[in-house]
């Protein structure tokens, strides 16, 4: 089954027909159609839709003229509905006013059924045994991950205070760094202590 069919046209004498396939088939919101190869002289084709088929389906137009050793596309477009079970019909092509036929089944189906998309979809879940970057690097240097936070927290505040006392100089960003020192230590002693 596919969504598209060659229709082959004179290639076993003057205007005879032959289907690469027996059945189209798609879902509602793709499309489908027939690619006519003629392989003989010029030919005027006709096509037709039936069944249910013709209810949700139409063609752009019913008769082709397709030149020797050339193809015509053939679409068939179908409404964007609603389904609530598959749609079947045939799709008949004819040489010759009528002599020369052959009949491709078709359907449309439901389709899988529709997703819920939403917010969570922007984010990947995480599972619990997988664990957060704090957690590995914690893991790796066998410290609490609060703790490395608050460690890696009082870093961040002694390279602060040294920054600004490079800048600012003088006795008191000193005395800055000093009790920027004093409090990450204190924090880490509280935190071991405890």
């Amino acid at each position: 089954m596919s969504d598209e069919v060659t229709v082959y046209v004179g290639r076993d004498g003057m205007d005879s027909l032959e289907a690469t396939a027996s059945t189209l088939e798609t879902t509602v919101e793709d499309s489908l159609g027939v690619v006519v190869d003629n392989r003989g002289t010029p030919v005027h084709v006709h096509c037709r839709l039936a069944g249910d088929l013709a209810e949700i389906a139409a063609l752009e137009q019913s008769n082709y003229y397709v030149e020797a050793d050339s193809e015509a596309f053939v679409p068939i477009h179908v409404e964007t509905v609603s389904l609530d079970r598959d749609i079947e019909g045939t799709l008949e092509i004819s040489t010759g006013y009528g002599a020369n036929a052959v009949t491709i089944d078709a359907r449309v189906t439901t389709g899988p059924a529709p997703v819920d998309v939403d917010e969570t979809f922007a984010s990947p879940k995480r599972t619990e045994s997988e664990p957060t970057l704090l957690e590995s690097a914690a893991s790796l240097i066998r410290v609490e991950p609060g703790s490395l936070a608050v460690l890696a927290l009082g870093v961040v505040a002694l390279a602060v205070a040294v920054a600004t006392t490079a800048v600012v100089g003088g006795p008191a960003a000193v005395a800055g760094v000093g009790a920027v020192g004093i409090g990450v230590i204190v924090a880490l002693w509280l935190l071991y202590s405890g």
